[in-house]
């Protein structure tokens, strides 16, 4: 319903412009870095909530984890640190050595971390933990978290550009832009 010309921050499927990271990709290169250092079980804790970005990042996982015939696991919290600690608490006795939890945003690791360690779980020896994000949380975790970094800066300068110039093309559509992430690894996983 907006008049003035916008592009959006973030993946969406009603065809409006848009420039976000590629989160389908970012999710394979996290499950991968997962299954490559050796961690024999991997779950995905992913944000409850129906949007495009969630849902690649859980299609990223979900494809890495089938083309090495390995059976998902998901769970869904709000993206809320204490709720990922409760999922953490009720379910520990379940999780063996060898799991890496690859969550879709450093603020659900970051409660994933927490919960490990008031469960006395060795980090990373025993579990491994993947953010996603890279913003801020990742650096004052501690341990320090091992993510999957948004181009912050680059999308933001993406955003103006595409906007500038569909301001100067009268609205023309301007279509999307999906950037490449990067692993960051630190203190989360072996």
């Amino acid at each position: 319903k907006l008049d003035k010309p916008f592009v959006l921050f973030g993946e969406n499927h009603r065809g409006y412009d848009f420039v976000d990271t590629d989160n389908q990709t970012a999710e394979k290169i996290a499950t991968q870095y997962a299954l490559d250092r050796l961690y024999k079980r991997i779950i995905f804790i992913g944000i409850d909530i129906k949007e495009p970005f969630e849902y690649s990042r859980k299609v990223g996982y979900i494809n890495t984890l089938q083309q090495h015939q390995l059976i998902p696991q998901i769970y869904r919290v709000p993206n809320h640190s204490h709720k990922a600690q409760e999922i953490i608490h009720e379910h520990f006795k379940g999780f063996k050595k060898d799991t890496c939890f690859i969550c879709a945003s450093d603020r659900i690791a970051v409660g994933v971390v927490r919960q490990l360690q008031d469960e006395g779980a060795r980090i990373p020896e025993d579990f491994g933990v993947i953010g996603f994000d890279g913003v801020f949380l990742d650096q004052v975790s501690n341990p320090k978290l091992t993510t999957i970094k948004q181009p912050i800066f680059k999308m933001g300068e993406m955003l103006a550009s595409m906007l500038l110039q569909k301001i100067a093309q009268s609205g023309s559509p301007q279509g999307e832009i999906m950037l490449k992430p990067e692993l960051i690894r630190r203190e989360t996983t072996r």
